[in-house]
């Protein structure tokens, strides 16, 4: 990301829903445009010793758009002496808005409720007063946030009282997890998390959670910690950010091994459970009556309190063969672990389960106590460890990223330019692609061979029937067994119709693999299918892991089919920085060359453009028209230019190459795409728009499909079919250069916050974490969806 456009928050066509919902006006998409600020709410109480440690943290962050709040919950030693004096520093030396609060003690919920309510941040860390942020935390989480994002978390690592470091990090169980969690939480109860330091939270997301429950006021942490992935996506930074203290007054911190620690993680993760089973049906989603068993490490609290301290277990009916079995269930049911670790685990469950106490206690502390375990026990920990696939060592996180194999299988990127979202996900994983040879083009009227522009992109081309016909084409099986033999792909993504014979053979083999199935379409009109296609869209439906709807409408039209997984509102592929750059913008025409490129038809609604010229001219104003592009409508087109009286304002020159739309666009000082819906087309997206946008071209589009939503400003969007409501923005883009520049800076930062090719790849990367983190649920076809996309919806 360049420096000047850090920390912007851009909406997205996937946030529309919310915008159109909650009738976000011209002024609240104003503000969104602006650096986002953070808010760092230090909560504290007796923690006099460790206090100006934080609070040094917080006012020492890189990021400048930075508040400090102080929240002393009624401290009896010498805490609000020390805040007192950092606001008499704040106000004559500091340029962070620092605030303090001295509240009766009402615990961690008051202290959190109070500290919001004072809040004007646009991202909110919640930091223990034990604890400590890194200088460049605030920073590395305004680079990686973008909309529809719920919460960033990053790891910790562990200090003891004095500041030593104790040698390992949280999560100390190695799973950090991202992307789309709400059905991994509602499935399971829990996800790879860290303590409340460790997280930044979606101020538009709190408020729907705030004030937090007088019953959660000593458990506020995990309040929000179960709540916010089912309101939208989870960020993992993988590297250390803050630091998180253990020493004799901490909560949960377990330092030795006391039953009465475990009944307060048996209580605490009972309270969660019920908290998701109160708010996941209204939210519609179902959750199992067992969820309080699906999570092994609840099941073991709950075994070793009973064998601890029978008398004092607190689930009267527990009984330690079924917490046994229960954990085993949950081991291999439920779970993500390795191999390995299941049947480790699994023996731990049954040994401290069966077997006299005074051979269960032994196996008790060298789980939960780690420097009591016999030398060759913990080398063998250390073992496994290392050699976890999600390993939290930051030292070898890029290894790890790269085990990750995706296969994709489409005919789009026979062409190369068409590859590059392919090429920016290999930093993350290694990619695949299983394509045609080559692709009869209906459109161009030529066979297209296989481009292969990138070296870092693992090709298998194949020969296909029905070569052209992207709903009917078809591989050979056996060239598609043999590839996935190959390449061991972890995910398919299949990037063709859930109706589409090719999208059945992969769903088959997903099917037989059991790997997981992630599929792209654009479709956003509900066709009549013959009875086949529509028996092949629900076999689809019922397969895939994750569907990835191009523009909004093919979001909602998967929900009318009954699509109960994960919907995610992404275009194919994003725009490369490179190509389409500001830097080709020459922007020294003497008329204002308003530029169409595309497909000369008339569901392209150049007309418009034409009869917007004819009232430009009537205005005296200094402007041209550039068409780029080819079609049937051309000669009618020309036509009705003369019969306006306007050729003398059009230039038609024909149509251009891939490879020289980026010189021709970069001539354009307004691009507009003003499409009309027909009955059997509206515009998917528009890939020209997001292109135009990167190189900072004021972006002009009609109402027609998904156009508003790329564009996502109200100054630039006229009613499909309004030549008059397209010649005022034009002529108002003429006349104002200053609103004109200001609309080039939106649509290029636009496109740089959502639209690049490194987005997109990012995007995929955390969904495809979601897919493999997710335990399998399987799906079937139901007219109330008890899943959706937490993006488009947020």
């Amino acid at each position: 990301m360049d420096s000047d456009n850090r920390g912007y928050l851009l909406p997205t066509a996937e946030t529309l829903f919310w915008i159109a919902s909650t009738s976000v006006d011209i002024k609240t998409i104003h503000i969104m445009q602006q650096p986002l600020s953070v808010s760092i709410i230090i909560n504290n109480y007796n923690y006099e010793r460790f206090l100006s440690q934080a609070i040094d943290s917080a006012l020492a962050q890189t990021y400048s758009h930075v508040e400090v709040i102080v929240v002393d919950d009624g401290s009896t030693d010498g805490s609000r002496q020390i805040i007192r004096g950092y606001c008499n520093r704040a106000n004559t030396v500091s340029s962070v808005r620092f605030i303090s609060i001295l509240q009766a003690n009402g615990k961690q919920g008051a202290a959190f409720n109070n500290g919001f309510k004072h809040s004007t941040g646009d991202i909110i860390i919640f930091l223990d007063a034990d604890d400590y942020l890194h200088p460049q935390a605030a920073e590395r989480v305004v680079e990686a946030w973008r909309p529809g994002i719920a919460k960033v978390h990053y790891r910790l690592s562990v200090i003891d009282g004095d500041g030593n470091p104790k040698g390992f990090f949280f999560p100390q169980g190695g799973i950090l997890d991202s992307g789309h969690l709400r059905n991994k939480i509602l499935q399971t109860s829990g996800y790879g998390s860290v303590p409340t330091s460790g997280n930044a939270l979606s101020r538009q997301v709190m408020e729907k959670m705030f004030p937090i429950p007088v019953e959660f006021n000593t458990t506020s942490d995990d309040y929000l910690s179960a709540l916010i992935p089912l309101y939208g996506e989870v960020v993992a930074i993988e590297e250390e950010l803050g630091a998180y203290r253990i020493h004799d007054s901490n909560q949960w911190a377990l330092v030795e091994l006391d039953s009465s620690r475990f009944r307060r993680f048996i209580a605490h993760d009972l309270q969660r459970c019920a908290l998701l089973k109160a708010t996941g049906p209204s939210l519609g989603c179902k959750v199992p009556d067992n969820l309080e068993i699906r999570r092994f490490g609840s099941v073991w609290s709950r075994l070793v309190s009973l064998r601890l301290e029978p008398e004092q277990h607190p689930v009267p009916d527990d009984n330690a063969i079924l917490l046994a079995l229960w954990g085993v269930q949950s081991l291999w049911l439920y779970s993500n672990e390795s191999l390995v670790k299941r049947i480790l685990f699994s023996l731990w469950f049954i040994w401290v389960g069966l077997l006299p106490l005074s051979l269960a206690k032994p196996a008790i502390h060298w789980l939960f106590m780690p420097n009591q375990r016999p030398r060759p026990l913990h080398s063998l920990m250390n073992i496994l460890r290392r050699n976890r696939p999600d390993e939290t060592s930051q030292d070898c996180s890029q290894d790890t990223e790269k085990s990750l194999r995706a296969l994709f299988i489409s005919h789009t990127y026979v062409v190369g330019i068409n590859q590059g979202k392919l090429a920016a996900i290999t930093d993350k994983a290694e990619v695949g692609l299983l394509t045609p040879e080559t692709w009869c083009s209906q459109g161009w009227e030529r066979v297209l061979s296989l481009e292969t522009p990138f070296s870092n992109i693992t090709m298998f081309p194949s020969k296909v029937l029905f070569s052209g016909r992207g709903g009917a084409y078809v591989f050979n099986p056996l060239r598609i067994w043999q590839v996935i033999r190959q390449f061991k792909p972890d995910v398919l993504q299949v990037e063709e119709e859930v109706f589409s014979l090719c999208t059945l053979q992969l769903a088959i083999c997903s099917r037989l693999l059991g790997l997981p199935l992630v599929i792209f379409g654009w479709e956003n009109m509900d066709r009549e299918l013959p009875l086949p296609r529509r028996w092949i869209r629900d076999f689809v439906l019922c397969t895939a892991s994750v569907i990835l709807a191009g523009n909004r409408d093919g979001g909602q039209l998967l929900k009318q089919w009954g699509y109960q997984g994960i919907i995610e509102v992404m275009p194919q592929m994003g725009v490369d920085e490179d190509i389409f750059s500001p830097a080709l913008s020459t922007g020294c025409n003497e008329k204002l060359n308003i530029g169409f490129l595309g497909r000369i038809v008339p569901e392209k609604g150049i007309d418009l453009m034409l009869k917007a010229a004819q009232q430009m001219k009537q205005q005296n104003l200094a402007f041209e028209i550039t068409i780029c592009g080819s079609g049937p409508a051309q000669e009618d087109l020309e036509a009705m230019a003369k019969d306006l009286d306007v050729e003398d304002c059009v230039r038609w020159l024909g149509a251009v190459t891939h490879e020289q739309v980026p010189a021709e666009m970069a001539k354009f000082d307004v691009l507009v795409l003003p499409s009309r819906s027909v009955n059997t087309w509206k515009e998917q997206f528009g890939h020209v728009l997001i292109e135009s946008m990167a190189i900072g071209i004021p972006t002009v589009g009609s109402t027609c499909g998904e156009i508003p939503n790329v564009i996502n400003n109200p100054e630039l969007v006229f009613a499909e079919n309004d030549a008059n409501g397209l010649a005022t923005i034009l002529s108002k883009l003429v006349r104002d250069e200053e609103f004109r520049k200001s609309m080039g800076d939106f649509c290029r930062q636009r496109a740089q916050q959502n639209y690049t090719h490194k987005r997109i790849a990012q995007r995929l990367y955390a969904l495809w974490q979601t897919v493999l983190n997710t335990p399998a649920v399987p799906l079937s076809l139901s007219h109330r969806p008890i899943a959706t996309s937490t993006t488009s919806e947020a």
